[in-house]
């Protein structure tokens, strides 16, 4: 184990947070929460620190935290109000394939976080289990429903 210092923790949220933000954001579906999420597992991380195996994990082990951290604001949020539409929340998140993030966000929960991981961050079928803690065969099988889903929705 290592202990990160302060300004490399620091710099570390500086260049990741955008990422942990999409990744929230196509959790939580909303601009607030996510940057709720976000807050929180900056926070959580922080605590955390000393447990961070080595500085080249940094990301997916700040991508894991962020993950739980709106897993645990959709749990909230889904026991206070239900979920309002989709087209509520849209475009919330612009980049260079703007359209294509549009489509993203309209899919279902656990198929939109495999799809963001894989596509946008470039997280591995092994990195996204372990994220997401599901089973690699259950990243796969959400991977390809999402993607068919995808292929659907643009086809239209």
């Amino acid at each position: 184990m290592s202990d990160i210092g302060r300004d490399a923790f620091e710099q570390y949220i500086r260049d990741y947070s955008p990422n942990m933000y999409r990744l929230a954001l196509a959790m939580l579906h909303s601009r607030e929460d996510a940057e709720d999420a976000v807050s929180e597992a900056v926070l959580a991380a922080y605590e955390k620190r000393r447990t961070l195996r080595s500085h080249g994990s940094f990301k997916p082990w700040i991508m894991q935290i962020t993950a739980n951290e709106a897993r645990k604001i959709y749990g909230k949020n889904k026991r206070i109000t239900p979920m309002e539409d989709v087209e509520a929340y849209m475009p919330v998140f612009k980049d260079e394939r703007h359209e294509l993030w549009d489509v993203v966000m309209q899919l279902a929960p656990v198929y939109r976080e495999v799809i963001v991981l894989y596509f946008y961050e470039r997280f591995s079928i092994k990195e996204i289990g372990k994220t997401l803690h599901v089973p690699e065969g259950t990243v796969k099988s959400r991977l390809s429903r999402g993607k068919n889903a995808l292929r659907d929705m643009l086809e239209k």
